[in-house]
């Protein structure tokens, strides 16, 4: 499952919550329900929307060597 960041504009909180691709929250019930979150004043069909976010992540080793330039022992570059 896609983590997804939702926020509340009436309340000013943004909660993250895992749900599959298909699946869209629209207001504030639904998401205290799937993120097991106490609605507290917030009135359950309070409209919500789901935040874009880029989430960096490190890269691995395969990643790295893919890019990582040898040294040539005559200080020149590489493709020489």
């Amino acid at each position: 499952m896609i983590s997804y960041d939702y926020h509340c504009d009436e309340n000013g909180e943004t909660i993250t919550v895992s749900h599959s691709i298909k699946e869209t929250l629209t207001n504030w019930g639904q998401l205290c329900s799937l993120a097991n979150h106490h609605m507290g004043s917030t009135p359950p069909f309070t409209p919500v929307r789901r935040l874009i976010s880029c989430q960096e992540s490190e890269p691995d080793e395969s990643t790295l060597s893919m890019f990582s330039k040898s040294k040539s022992s005559d200080g020149g570059c590489s493709c020489c």
